[in-house]
Order: structure tokens, then sequence, then C-alpha cells
């Protein structure tokens, strides 16, 4: 296996196999807020089920705007100041329960995260946010920093105190 190889399946690997996702959405006056949800990747783009009753819910139906942290577990990592991590931007919107969409992605979430959903689904203030991103960086430990490019952003080109 090539050094890219194992590059892109060490990025995927992550992208896929985390649980959750930390975001930033923007509040209210502008302000950067900081959660977190479980999430799903699904053909390219990010999948999260959030209620109403969030503050990001709100903070995205009012400006779609959102970034995106999917990092390694702690106890994963050999040092905490090289954790693999991925950053991403991109829109958030919202998938209609009618949308034919919609019910393939939800057996994602029931497969992956088990009976609650069987709890919070039929709940009229959840919703269905796919995340489409335009941009990101992969960091895979000291000193290998790579931006995401591409149109589902799984090439990789490495950072360079030259080429920030």
């Amino acid at each position: 296996m090539s050094n890219t190889d194992s590059l892109r399946q060490d990025y995927l690997a992550l992208r896929d196999q985390v649980d959750s996702a930390q975001l930033a959405t923007v509040g209210c006056e502008a302000t950067p807020e900081a959660s977190y949800a479980p999430c799903i990747w699904r053909e390219g783009y990010c999948y999260v089920f959030l209620s109403e009753l969030a503050s990001h819910t709100q903070n995205l139906k009012l400006n779609p705007s959102i970034s995106l942290l999917l990092i390694d577990a702690e106890t994963a990592a050999g040092n905490a100041f090289a954790r693999k991590r991925i950053s991403l931007f991109g829109k958030a919107g919202i998938v209609a329960r009618s949308d034919d969409n919609y019910k393939t992605v939800i057996n994602d979430f029931y497969r992956r995260f088990g009976d609650v959903m069987k709890l919070i689904e039929p709940l009229a203030d959840f919703h269905l946010f796919r995340i489409t991103v335009h941009r990101g960086r992969f960091i895979r430990g000291f000193g290998q920093a790579y931006e995401l490019s591409g149109d589902t952003l799984e090439q990789l080109i490495p950072v360079n105190p030259g080429n920030k």
C-alpha cells in the first residue's frame, strides 16, 4: 500500500467511524457557539438529527453556515497535541421527512445508534440536517496537515509553511 493510500484510508476511517461531530454554528449577534451531535456520513454528506430545543438547531435555521470537528478519541492518541482530526466547513439544510432520502438516512441512524432512535425519531421537533462540506483539513499528527480538495473532499494536499 502506498503512503497516499494509507493517508487516504486514515482520513476516511476517522471520518466514517466517529459517532459524533463537534459543531460550530453562528448564534445570535453573530457569536460563535460550540456544541456536538451524533452524525452519519453518507455519499459525501454529513447528517445530524437535531432537536429544536438545542440552540444549534435554531442557529442553523437562521444561518446555515457550519464548521465540524471530527476528532480521534483521546484514548486512541499517543499525545493530546497530535490527535487525528478533521475540520470541515459547509452549509446545513433540513431534509424534509417526505424526502425520499430521509428514510434511508434515518435507517442508518437506527443501525448506528439503536433504540434511542425509536424515542426521538417520531418527535416533531427533531429535524434531519444534511451538511454539504466545501473545504476542510485533515491533521494526521505532528507535521502532517493536509488540505482536503475535490468534489467529495477526498483528495489530500500536504500543507507546509510555504503554502498556508
